[in-house]
């Protein structure tokens, strides 16, 4: 677990925090570290909502589920970032999505009521649960807005400039493969790959593997309105 400890302080709650303070701030504090195959399951919609995970190593992705079978990736996430961050708090009984493992990883289990008891020691830490929460709220909105976006072209356009802010760069690397960012825009990986060498062809961007470089912003602004 001291090895644990020692990674916790790379994750944004705890990083303010030296590898002592946190030791003595998890000393009677209740928590559980599990390692995951990939494509299991860690939290599903058949489970009560009252557990955070962080994820230590590895990565993990957020799917919803249909009934029909069709599972859509939400979002990824990866090492130190908070998993079921926005569900622990709500009024529900059981999460909303399903979460599994992308490949081998080490996640950080905590429940709800030894959450609370980090959140008073320290107020710092419940402020930047409540950062995070909000972050994800943004997120989402933009996911919103991007699936009402008409045209394909659009709805890569805005993704691309969105990121680029985030970013802060016009060299924007992406976090996932092109399959969960197809999953993401709601077209398939087809569509998108087709859309990506025009956009390429008329020099408003160019690619390579994980890596697209924006050559022509004020067109991928005029995209967003098409």
């Amino acid at each position: 677990m001291d090895a644990v400890i020692r990674q916790l302080i790379n994750c944004n709650l705890f990083n303010h925090l030296n590898y002592n303070d946190l030791n003595s701030l998890f000393s009677d504090i209740n928590f559980t570290v599990k390692s995951f195959k990939k494509n299991e399951v860690i939290f599903s919609p058949h489970m009560r909502a009252d557990t955070l995970g962080i994820v230590i190593s590895g990565s993990i992705d957020v799917q919803k589920i249909f009934a029909s079978g069709k599972s859509v990736v939400v979002s990824r996430r990866f090492e130190y970032e908070l998993i079921a961050d926005a569900s622990i708090f709500a009024k529900i009984d059981y999460y909303p999505s399903t979460i599994t493992s992308c490949e081998d990883s080490l996640i950080f289990l905590i429940n709800k009521d030894n959450l609370i008891k980090l959140f008073s020691r320290d107020e710092n830490i419940m402020t930047k649960f409540l950062e995070s929460v909000s972050t994800r709220v943004l997120n989402l909105n933009t996911s919103i807005e991007i699936l009402s976006i008409n045209s394909v072209p659009g709805k890569i356009a805005y993704f691309l400039l969105e990121e680029r802010e985030n970013q802060n760069s016009d060299t924007i690397k992406l976090k996932f493969p092109k399959k969960t960012w197809a999953e993401h825009l709601n077209v398939s990986r087809p569509t998108l790959s087709r859309e990506l060498r025009k956009m390429e062809e008329d020099n408003i961007i160019s690619f390579n593997k994980r890596f697209i470089y924006l050559h022509n912003l004020e067109k991928l602004e005029e995209l967003c309105s098409v």
